[in-house]
């Protein structure tokens, strides 16, 4: 049996990319994520389908790249211990600077820019809710 919780709506939680569980605490990075409220994942949810033209020349398109994006800008608040090869920090800018939300979405897409395209899809799978357990997380 599965023992479920509630999930603590706006809340932050700590994050450790699957490929790095099995490394010391000391070279973890750690990522601050927020789940999404259910009415953010709808909202970007009805954001994934377009379609243009009539007829012959209609056009339908799935934007599965931008579903991450969004969720990301939504959903990701910051990280500690990130690091370039060369061991210096990787700066996290705030977007709450910002006053419009084109300017925050700005700021945060700087930050994505400098997370590997791997880990972006894995936290996108955290936010949304959509990571599977791993083996060692599965109850009997």
């Amino acid at each position: 049996m599965v023992k479920l919780f509630g999930v603590k709506a706006g809340s932050v939680v700590e994050y450790v990319a699957k490929c790095q569980r099995g490394e010391s605490k000391e070279s973890q990075v750690i990522w601050l994520l927020r789940p999404l409220s259910s009415k953010e994942s709808a909202d970007i949810q009805n954001n994934l389908f377009r379609s243009e033209g009539v007829g012959k020349q209609r056009k339908e398109q799935f934007l599965t790249g931008t579903q991450v994006i969004l969720h990301l800008r939504k959903g990701l608040v910051g990280w500690r211990n990130f690091k370039y090869e060369d061991g210096t920090d990787v700066a996290w800018e705030d977007p709450a600077i910002e006053k419009t939300e084109e300017g925050r979405d700005r700021i945060m897409d700087r930050n994505l820019d400098k997370i590997p395209a791997s880990i972006r899809q894995e936290l996108s799978d955290e936010i949304r809710g959509e990571a599977e357990l791993g083996e060692d997380e599965k109850q009997p």
